[in-house]
């Protein structure tokens, strides 16, 4: 049975939460649980993997009155909790919700103040419905749910691992609820993988996938299809999704899909990766995407004297954006926004990018060492990648090394959550502007 606790600024229940001075950009609030948080941020080493579970297990989602939500799962006694602020941080209530399936995926709201969570998990058992999204009311109620068999029609092999070597998304777009992730399947391939449902009807909208770079052969409503896809993005745009993939194989690149509904899929690839001795090494980070004006804008990381010699280097991460258009006809040369040179000192790690508004963009990340953290960058950026701002560092304020900075209209703030140890998370509240 789901529980719902309306919790206070303080103590109860196990659960404390502190208010740090506002007057501090970020300013934050810490959360201390009585479960063991999933890590959240980058060890030293997760940004030069190439392969990894990427699943977010801590979660930010801002309402339409610019109230916070966080998320949260415990993967002992699979429970999943969302800790809900007013638009200043101020904690109102708790929510534990009883996993469906025993490993929790991803999480989101709609406008109403519903709830909707992705739980999966691994299995021998094809006719096994080991995937399934939960709908629940703002009062905590279950309201619908959607299970989907292992070795599902149209699924390229199934998933019989899921969040396998990569991450797991979960977003909406109007009346449509997109969930794409990574995947083990029962051939013992990876790739990507994702469906596509009506939030209302939770009828399945999307026909699965197909493994052809020329789907207007194959017809409308079909998702990407990416092998190896270490990583996995979803932009909601106007009547459907954009979605991201860093793939290692089939192709290898950064590769983007437009699905919308009743319309053939449109894709575009990137400049491609170099090769190593390990060809799962893609010596790159996918970022994010947003919307510009008559297009999109990505933001990502790779070697950038490889990509502009095409001669393979050892050197180091570098931060570049790519733009293209509503039509996704051509994707251009990277532009690049980092000058690193020294691989064992310097390399950009963790990159986000938020739509501010006004063809203004946030972009942050992290500077690492090879392996250990060294400090975090914000900038303002044009929607075109040019520099609004200069470079302003951020000592010790962590990234989620997976999760989207969350933009909010009401206040102009940017926020994000991390883990803090074992059993405390930190949510930040950015002001750009400051």
């Amino acid at each position: 049975m789901n529980k719902k606790y309306f919790v206070s600024l303080f103590i109860l229940f196990g659960f404390s939460t502190f208010v740090y001075a506002q007057s501090k950009n970020p300013y934050f609030v810490t959360i201390n649980t009585e479960y063991n948080v999933f890590p959240s941020k980058d060890s030293g080493n997760k940004y030069l993997n190439g392969w990894d579970e990427l699943t977010p297990l801590i979660m930010t989602y801002v309402n339409n009155d610019g109230s916070i939500s966080v998320c949260s799962a415990d993967n002992d006694l699979q429970d999943t909790y969302v800790y809900e602020y007013t638009k200043d941080l101020q904690l109102t209530g708790t929510m534990v919700f009883k996993n469906e399936i025993d490993k929790f995926g991803a999480f989101t709201k709609d406008g109403d103040g519903n709830y909707y969570f992705f739980y999966a998990r691994r299995t021998t058992n094809r006719s096994e419905a080991n995937m399934a999204i939960v709908k629940y009311n703002q009062e905590g109620e279950r309201a619908n749910e959607y299970k989907l068999a292992a070795y599902a029609q149209n699924s390229m092999a199934g998933v019989r691992i899921p969040f396998y070597a990569g991450a797991c998304r979960l977003e909406l777009s109007g009346s449509m609820l997109a969930v794409y992730f990574a995947r083990e399947m029962f051939n013992g391939h990876q790739a990507s993988y994702g469906f596509v449902l009506n939030k209302d009807t939770f009828e399945r909208i999307d026909r699965g996938q197909v493994e052809n770079d020329r789907y207007e052969l194959i017809g409308n409503n079909i998702l990407p299809y990416v092998s190896h896809s270490f990583n996995q993005f979803i932009l909601p745009i106007d009547g459907g999704f954009l979605f991201a993939d860093q793939g290692d194989a089939f192709p290898r690149c950064f590769t983007f899909g437009q699905f919308k509904a009743g319309n053939t899929l449109k894709n575009l690839k990137s400049f491609v990766f170099k090769k190593g001795k390990t060809y799962q090494y893609t010596f790159a980070q996918l970022g994010g995407l947003a919307k510009t004006s008559n297009g999109y804008i990505f933001l990502g990381a790779y070697e950038k004297k490889s990509a502009v010699s095409h001669v393979s280097h050892n050197d180091s991460r570098n931060l570049f954006v790519l733009t293209f258009d509503d039509n996704l006809s051509s994707c251009g040369n990277p532009l690049w926004l980092t000058n690193y040179t020294d691989k064992t000192a310097e390399n950009a790690a963790n990159p986000k990018i938020a739509l501010l508004g006004s063809g203004r963009y946030l972009i942050m990340w992290e500077c690492m060492t090879q392996y250990e953290y060294k400090t975090t960058y914000m900038q303002i950026i044009s929607e075109n990648g040019e520099p609004l701002s200069k470079e302003v560092e951020l000592h010790d304020i962590r990234l989620n090394f997976n999760d989207v900075l969350r933009y909010n209209q009401i206040t102009g703030n940017v926020h994000w959550a991390v883990n803090k140890g074992n059993r405390e998370i930190i949510v930040y509240s950015l002001n750009p502007g400051n």
